[in-house]
């Protein structure tokens, strides 16, 4: 079998405040999934300096994508201030945390996703993070590999639907004064929808999309289903995608006054929006609203 192609780092922004000599005081977030490893670099103010993307072209299991391009990226091997590490994993769930006490994770997953709990421990490690403002445990499937992998590195990885959550509570808090508040957070050809009632979590789930009115479609279906009329949610769009300044475009039209712009939350400099991002779609990546206990 021939050895993997050298990836080629595609670098999506670079600010001219960068320094690679910082990088012991910078904050590292990185992002990864079957086919994709996406980083960003930032400052203690939270300001964006790098932004850099693989693709995973040779197929590699992710354990494997992720070690070559730590071989070969001369700043993800520096020392950062601090790692926020995310993972997107297809096998995940959300139930109420007082479902899955400790020591009982293995029970639930293979009931749910039918394996048996010899394979379970074979093949895979199995996360669990609580959401403690709703109560909420999220359970994925990390497979093995990759969390042997990750121990080896010290980085403790969390699941993007729960820093999405995490993240959409803290923006909603800012400006959301209807009963519901919604955040569509689109990576590529998917996205994650994260539903607020009030301060409760009501709603997370990841969807494929390839236009813009598929998005509204997914959306305003799981308004439809809940009872709940559009002029009662304030709902927000980012994220790194294409699709995102059309999404926003159906969304303004769609919801008018309650669609909310998050870069007026926060502005990002001229030169980020001449690549066509918004500080508001690395905002997952950075270490804004994180908070380690949930």
């Amino acid at each position: 079998m021939s050895a993997p192609r050298p990836l080629t780092p595609q670098d999506i922004y670079t600010s001219s405040a960068f320094n690679p000599t910082s990088l012991s005081i910078y904050h590292l977030g990185v992002y990864t999934e079957a086919d994709h490893l996406l980083y960003a670099i930032s400052n203690m103010q939270h300001e964006l300096l790098f932004l850099r993307l693989y693709k995973n072209r040779d197929g590699l299991e992710l354990s494997q994508f992720v070690e070559q391009v730590w071989q070969q990226d001369e700043f993800l091997r520096k020392r950062h201030g601090n790692v926020l590490w995310l993972t997107d994993s297809d096998k995940w769930m959300v139930v109420p945390a007082e479902f899955v006490p400790d020591g009982q994770e293995v029970e639930y997953i293979h009931a749910y996703y039918e394996y048996t709990p010899s394979n379970l421990q074979k093949f895979y490690h199995i996360r669990k993070e609580i959401w403690k403002p709703s109560s909420a445990a999220f359970l994925y499937l990390l497979p093995l590999p990759l969390h042997e992998y990750l121990q080896v590195r010290g980085w403790a990885p969390h699941h993007i639907a729960f820093r999405y959550v995490q993240l959409s509570q803290h923006l909603l808090q800012q400006y959301s004064q209807l009963p519901y508040g919604g955040i569509v957070w689109l990576f590529l050809g998917s996205f994650y929808y994260v539903l607020f009632a009030g301060e409760m979590l009501a709603f997370v789930n990841k969807f494929q999309a390839a236009t813009a009115e598929d998005v509204l479609y997914y959306v305003q279906g799981l308004h439809n289903l809940l009872g709940i009329d559009k002029t009662r949610v304030h709902i927000s769009v980012a994220g790194y995608s294409g699709l995102k300044p059309y999404v926003a475009t159906v969304f303004y039209r769609f919801f008018t006054n309650g669609y909310k712009d998050l870069s007026k939350l926060y502005p990002a400099p001229p030169t980020l929006r001449e690549v066509g991002i918004g500080m508001e779609d690395v905002l997952p990546f950075t270490f804004v609203g994180a908070d380690s206990t949930g």
